[in-house]
């Protein structure tokens, strides 16, 4: 049974809309979501939050649950062999790529659901008459949120939303066509949160 999980720090944007008692009950569901024990949303805004970040904790599951298998199935051979002074270099066949066509239908589906939900947001405001400053702020939470659902093989993206980050991503990303969508995503973002706070961060 594993003793930990992992919170992005994205995630605060999500959050700080959350009252003192819807706040509790989302730290809450996150332990019993890792525990498999049921999870409580009373609110609309809860459950769209929680579809928002359920993608990130089912793909962090998967990958604990693929390292764990394989360190049990080594520790029945008895653990990893002493490592010898000389050793041979070994060619193998090259792997099946992780991106198999279940994965990509599934994170098809998943950007569908995110979709819909932005586009639910974006109703709720047009019809409250939102400020200039909220619609900025809800938008860097919907873009930020879009970057931890659709790359989560890449968790650093946040981090890089200005103009500095921006250019390095090149250095990260080696697919041309992740590498524009990413650009698209990440200059809209530095944009609402130098219109929002003033400054990149």
């Amino acid at each position: 049974m594993r003793k930990s999980f992992v919170f992005y720090l994205s995630w605060r944007e999500l959050i700080d809309s959350l009252t003192d008692e819807e706040l509790r009950r989302f730290m809450n569901n996150l332990i019993s979501w890792h525990q498999n024990e049921e999870i409580e949303l009373t609110s609309k805004s809860e459950s769209a939050i929680w579809s928002l970040i359920e993608p990130a904790l089912v793909v962090n599951e998967n990958k604990w649950n693929s390292r764990a298998g394989a360190s049990r199935e080594n520790g029945k051979l008895g653990g990893r062999p002493p490592k010898t002074k000389i050793t041979q270099q070994v060619f193998e066949e090259p792997t099946k790529p992780v991106n198999s066509k279940e994965l990509i239908d599934n994170r098809k589906k998943i950007n569908e659901k995110s979709e819909m939900l932005i586009e639910e947001i974006k109703e709720i405001n047009d019809n409250t008459g939102i400020s200039q400053a909220e619609y900025y702020r809800k938008r860097i939470i919907e873009l930020e949120s879009k970057l931890v659902q659709e790359y989560p093989h890449y968790p650093f993206l946040v981090d890089m939303s200005n103009p500095n980050g921006i250019k390095k991503l090149n250095n990260h990303i080696d697919s041309k066509k992740e590498l524009e969508e990413i650009s698209t995503i990440l200059k809209e973002l530095a944009s609402c949160k130098k219109n929002y706070r003033g400054s990149y961060e």
